[in-house]
C-alpha cells in the first residue's frame, strides 16, 4: 500500500475510515476496471495503487459510496461524492437520478428542529417584550413586521436573520411607471418566478399601485441578481424547515420534471405566486434553484477533474500493461503543452 505521493513524496493523511485503504482523504476509483488512486493534497497528482492492494479497498469504497456518501456533482464519466472529511471520485457512468434529498434534507430538518426548540420560543417572546417597551418609549423599529397573534416565533427568527429588505435598487413598472426601491420580505409571498430571456430564472414583484395584481403588472428583476434575491426569499419563507415527508414530496416533484433545471422552468411557466405554490412547492423550488446554481459553479471543477482522470487513466493503462510503447509516446505528445518557438 502506497504511503506517499509518487510525485512529490508527501505522506498521505490517514482517513480513519477504510480498513483496506487507511490513508488518503481524496480517493479516486473505477469499479469496472478495478483501478484505484489516491489524490495528493499538495500536488493533486493521482498515485495509482498496486493491483494486489485494490480488491478489498474497492469493495469498501463502493459500499460507502452507495450507502453513506453524499452526491455533490457529476459529469458523464465522473461522480463526485463527499463522505464526511473524505472526497470520493467515482469513475464511471453516473446514476440516472441524483437524490437532492441527501444534500438538502439534513439542512431542512435542522431548520425545523431549531425552529421548534425552546430557545427559539424564548428568543421570540423576549424580543416581543423588548418591542413592547420600545413602542411605549417610541423607540421601536417601524420596519419590523411581526404578527404577535399568529406566528411570532417564525417572524422574530426571520427578522433577526434576514432583516426587512430582500432587495434594494430601482425598477420601473411598465404600466404605471412607478418605481420600486426595495422588496420587503413580508411581501415576497406574492412574487412570481419568471422565465428570463437568457434561459435563467427571473423574479416578478407585483406593483402596489396597479389594481388588480396580475402576472403582467409587475416589476421585473432578472439575471444573477434575480437568482440571489429568490434564493434569499425562499430561505426566508422556509425558515421553519420541513419534515421528511415534505422533503420527499419535494424531491419527488423534481424527479418527475426530470432535472432541477427543468423543474425550475416548469415553475416559471405555471405563473403562480410563491404563496400559491404551497409549502412543498416552495421547498422543491429552493432545492432545485440551489442545485442549479451550485452545479453551474461545480462545472469548472468537474471539468478539471475529468481532464486529470483521462491523463491518469492512460498512465494506469501503461502500468497495467494495456498500452504499447507506441501508444505511450502518442499519449505523452498529446498531453504535452505547446511551446512557442523563439523569434528568429
Amino acid at each position: 500500500m502506497a504511503g506517499r505521493c509518487h510525485f512529490c513524496e508527501k505522506p498521505f493523511q490517514p482517513n480513519g475510515r477504510f480498513e483496506h485503504l487507511p490513508v488518503g482523504r481524496r480517493i479516486a476509483y473505477d469499479p469496472e476496471r478495478g483501478r484505484l488512486w489516491i489524490v495528493c493534497g499538495r500536488c493533486f497528482r493521482w498515485s495509482l495503487i498496486p493491483v494486489e492492494d485494490r480488491h478489498a479497498a474497492l469493495y469498501e469504497l463502493e459500499r460507502a459510496a452507495r450507502d453513506e456518501a453524499v452526491p455533490v456533482a457529476h459529469t458523464a464519466h465522473i461522480r463526485l461524492l463527499r463522505l464526511k472529511r473524505i472526497i470520493l471520485i467515482r469513475v464511471g457512468a453516473a446514476g440516472l437520478e441524483e437524490r437532492a434529498w441527501w444534500r438538502y434534507g439534513r439542512e431542512l430538518r435542522s431548520r425545523k428542529a431549531s425552529f421548534e426548540s425552546r430557545g427559539s420560543r424564548f428568543t421570540a417572546y423576549t424580543f416581543g417584550a423588548l418591542n413592547f417597551v420600545g413602542e411605549v418609549l417610541g423607540l421601536s423599529d417601524p420596519d419590523a413586521a411581526i404578527d404577535w397573534t399568529d406566528t411570532p416565533v417564525a417572524d422574530v427568527l426571520r427578522w433577526r436573520r434576514f432583516g426587512w429588505a430582500a432587495w434594494r435598487g430601482r425598477e420601473t413598472c411598465p404600466y404605471c411607471q412607478s418605481t420600486l426601491r426595495a422588496l420587503r420580505y413580508d411581501l415576497s409571498w406574492w412574487c412570481y418566478p419568471l422565465h428570463s430571456g437568457d434561459g435563467r430564472i427571473g423574479l416578478g414583484v407585483p406593483c402596489a399601485r396597479c389594481d388588480p395584481w396580475t402576472p403582467e403588472q409587475i416589476y421585473r428583476i432578472e439575471g444573477d441578481e434575480a437568482e440571489q434575491v429568490l434564493r434569499r426569499v425562499l430561505a426566508y419563507q422556509n425558515i421553519a424547515g420541513a419534515s421528511d415527508r415534505v422533503i420527499r414530496d419535494a424531491t419527488r416533484a423534481i424527479d418527475t420534471s426530470g432535472t432541477p433545471a427543468e423543474f425550475t422552468l416548469d415553475a416559471t411557466q405555471q405563473r403562480k405566486t410563491l404563496w400559491r405554490m404551497g409549502a412543498t412547492g416552495q421547498i422543491a423550488l429552493e432545492i432545485a434553484l440551489s442545485e442549479t446554481v451550485e452545479r453551474r459553479m461545480l462545472d469548472l471543477q468537474m471539468r478539471a477533474v475529468e481532464f486529470t482522470w483521462r491523463r491518469e487513466e492512460e498512465l494506469a493503462g501503461i502500468s497495467d500493461e494495456e498500452l504499447t510503447p507506441a501508444e505511450v509516446l502518442e499519449s505523452h505528445l498529446r498531453w504535452m503543452p505547446v511551446k512557442l518557438l523563439p523569434r528568429e
